[in-house]
């Protein structure tokens, strides 16, 4: 029987592979991170669109507190200026920052019963005519069906009671859970949102650090409400 001998140099054959080179390492990492990056931009795009539908039911909720707050009480709650998630309020009317009849704040989340934060982890803006505030006539609101407010939004409405906003994923202008106030923004729009007035302004969703606009705003409109404290015969002389 013909043996056959087998004889293993522990030589690669000089036409055969033998590994990556650096340029083609290369050329792996630059494909593999166009291809992650081009993952990432939908997959952060999808999340900021879900903290956007979250924010908005928030606000939606909120809006439903507040008509019914003002139903049982007769008066819209004051703002919370001391972080404790309470409406601050004096004999006289409300604490804290007031300009052009309107105060200024967070939403006092205890008292209405709604969640703390937006989904960003920031406190929700809050803004209420001074008229609406009163208790002197609790449960019969001081108002009557001739009072306006003097809150207005660019875009959205004239005469508001209360708004109430979150600042968005940039976080311009916004307050964080601690109180601390955040950075201010830089668009003209945004800044609005901010600077504790009576105007407030309400634009379309723009991504863009400088000119941008990412707040999400509701106000009470000053029809609804008087119309459910009118259906509810709170109206009365």
């Amino acid at each position: 029987m013909e043996t056959r001998e087998y004889i293993h140099s522990g030589q690669r054959n000089p036409g055969s592979a033998g590994g990556f080179t650096l340029i083609e390492i290369t050329m792996v990492m630059v494909i593999l991170s166009l291809l992650l990056g081009g993952l990432m931009l939908p997959l952060a795009t999808q999340l900021e669109n879900s903290h956007r539908r979250e924010t908005k039911e928030q606000l939606e909720r909120i809006h439903e507190a507040l008509l019914g707050f003002a139903l049982v009480h007769g008066y819209l709650p004051c703002p919370d200026t001391q972080n404790s998630g309470r409406e601050n309020r004096l004999a006289g009317g409300c604490a804290g920052v007031e300009r052009d009849s309107v105060w200024h704040g967070t939403l006092p989340w205890i008292t209405l019963g709604v969640g703390e934060e937006d989904a960003w982890h920031n406190r929700f803006r809050y803004a209420v005519a001074a008229p609406f505030t009163d208790a002197s006539r609790s449960p019969l609101p001081a108002f009557d069906l001739t009072t306006d407010g003097n809150i207005t939004v660019s875009n959205g409405i004239d005469h508001a009671p209360a708004i109430v906003l979150s600042h968005g994923a940039n976080l311009l202008g916004g307050i964080s859970l601690p109180g601390v106030p955040q950075p201010a923004p830089n668009s003209p729009a945004e800044r609005e949102n901010s600077d504790e007035n009576a105007q407030f302004s309400h634009e379309n969703y723009q991504n863009d650090p400088e000119s941008g606009f990412d707040d999400q705003l509701i106000w009470l409109s000053p029809y609804l409400l008087k119309n459910r404290l009118l259906l509810a015969g709170r109206f009365r002389p």
